[in-house]
Order: C-alpha cells, then sequence, then structure tokens
C-alpha cells in the first residue's frame, strides 16, 4: 500500500512538473508572438504616416495642376494669336497625319483628337498629341479671330508643305478639298439641313447620319471621292466612299454650327490656289 502511495505520488509530481514545462513555453510563444505584433504593428503605424504624407502631397501637386491647366486655358482661350509663329506646332501636326504614307481620309481618321474637345483634366499632356489637341480645342473658332490666327506667315508655313511635292494631289487631299468646296455649295442655302446633321452628329448616330448623306450627295461628289479618282495610294481596307461623303458632310455641318463656314470655304478655295498645279472651278459665293 505504502508504495502504491509512493508510485502515485511520483506521477503526480511528473505530471505536475510536465505541466509546467507546458505552460512555460506557451508563455514563451505567446511573449514571442506579441513581440512580433508589435513590430508589424510598429511598421504599420510608420506606413501609414507614409500614406498620410504621401496622400497629402498628391493633393497638393493636384492643386498646383489643376491651378496651372486654368491658368493655361485662360491664356489659350483669351489669345487672339494662339498660332502666330507656331510653324513648329504645324509641322508637328502634318508629320503626325503622316500624309505621305497615309491617304487624307485614314489620315484624318486616324487622328480624330485633333478636332474634338480635348480635357487635359481626364487625360492630362503625356504627348504632344495630347497638348496640341488641347491647344486647338480651346480656339475661338469664330472668323473674325481665324482671321486674325491665320496670319499670311502661318498661311505660307502651311503651303509650304505641300509645295514642290505631290503629296496634295497624291494623297487624296485635293479630291478631299474639290468634293468639300462642291459639297458646301450644295449646302450653302440648307441651313435645317446643316443643323439636322450636326445633331445627328452630336448624338453619335452615324448610321442615320450615313443614310441622310448618301441620299443627297452628288454624283460629281461620289465619283470625285471613288478610290480610283481620289488618291494613288494603295486602297485602305476599312475606310469606304461613304466614311469620306460622311466626314465632309458632319465637317460642315460643325463649321455651320461654329458660324464660320463661309470663311473656311475661302480658306479653303484660297489653300487651293497656292498649292495646287491646276486651277479650281467653284460656283462663286457672295460672301
Amino acid at each position: 500500500m505504502i508504495k502504491k502511495s509512493i508510485l502515485c505520488l511520483l506521477l503526480l509530481v511528473i505530471v505536475s512538473c510536465n505541466k509546467d514545462k507546458n505552460t512555460s513555453d506557451k508563455i514563451t510563444e505567446l511573449e514571442n508572438q506579441i513581440k512580433h505584433q508589435k513590430i508589424i504593428n510598429t511598421s504599420l503605424e510608420e506606413y501609414n504616416e507614409q500614406l498620410k504624407r504621401s496622400k497629402e502631397n498628391l493633393k497638393n501637386k493636384k492643386s498646383e495642376s489643376l491651378e496651372l491647366k486654368k491658368t493655361i486655358s485662360f491664356v489659350i482661350a483669351e489669345s487672339l494669336d494662339i498660332l502666330s509663329d507656331k510653324k513648329e506646332m504645324i509641322q508637328y501636326v502634318f508629320d503626325d497625319f503622316d500624309i505621305k504614307t497615309n491617304d487624307a481620309g485614314r489620315a484624318i481618321a486616324m487622328n480624330s483628337s485633333f478636332f474634338y474637345c480635348y480635357n487635359p483634366d481626364l487625360f492630362g499632356f503625356d504627348t504632344k498629341d495630347d497638348y496640341y489637341s488641347f491647344l486647338i480645342s480651346k480656339i475661338d473658332r469664330s472668323p473674325e479671330n481665324l482671321r486674325k490666327i491665320l496670319t499670311p506667315q502661318v498661311k505660307d508655313n502651311i503651303y509650304s508643305l505641300f509645295k514642290n511635292n505631290n503629296i496634295y494631289k497624291e494623297s487624296g487631299s485635293e479630291a478631299m478639298l474639290k468634293a468639300s468646296l462642291l459639297i458646301y455649295e450644295d449646302l450653302r442655302e440648307q441651313e435645317d439641313l446643316m443643323a439636322q446633321i450636326y445633331t445627328l452628329g452630336v448624338a453619335q448616330n452615324r448610321t442615320k447620319t450615313l443614310e441622310l448623306v448618301s441620299e443627297i450627295a452628288s454624283e460629281e461628289v461620289q465619283s470625285i471621292l471613288k478610290y480610283e479618282n481620289y488618291t494613288s495610294y494603295d486602297r485602305a481596307g476599312y475606310l469606304k466612299l461613304q466614311d469620306r461623303i460622311w466626314y465632309l458632310y458632319t465637317f460642315w455641318a460643325r463649321r455651320h454650327h461654329e458660324g464660320n463656314a463661309d470663311y473656311v470655304y475661302e480658306l479653303l478655295k484660297e489653300f487651293h490656289t497656292n498649292v495646287a498645279a491646276e486651277e479650281l472651278v467653284t460656283d462663286d459665293i457672295e460672301l
């Protein structure tokens, strides 16, 4: 009996020692976890502080950027001669259109950003395309202002790009201009029709616009814009006769909406006179 009691006592002592050891190990493990968590918490706090500073810096930069864009917008909108002495800009846009490789219609389609209002708040000024698109979108397009912008020097800079080469004719630019003038001569007394085309264009209803302009385009215009008459370049896959007709009619609808159609008509005739190898025959329009 005594032996059994001694044995039980020994077992209790052993178990107690094991429990103490397990408890000690758990405490040590928990202490290590706490230390590790403290390190993580400290790192997170430092990272949060960095994020706060970065956020504040970005907020300040955004404010500065918006102020700069407002200033640029104001300067451009108020300027009456933004294109004066802008030979570099004219050359850049000409090179970007690359009508040495692309026919005129294709070049216009590939560079449509130059013709629509550009919002730097959404896109920024990542490239020269962005910057020049913004400049062009901010120009006052009234006839009075365009006359001040398109000085003899600016016009000569533009004309020089088409002289001493065959680009004007071979790229289809000449055919587009001739067809364009004929279209305006047909449209100039039809203000309601131009307004209708403009409304469809703004609504981006290309299908209905195409249906409308295809019905009213004269046989002469269609003949000029047929690919075999239009350009000597290889046929561009996705652009068709209807696309060129659509562009020219919507072009004049936009000019009519801006109130500068008559001036642009005279400007295009003047351009042709200065760069073409043959005389242009059009109807006379009293302005």
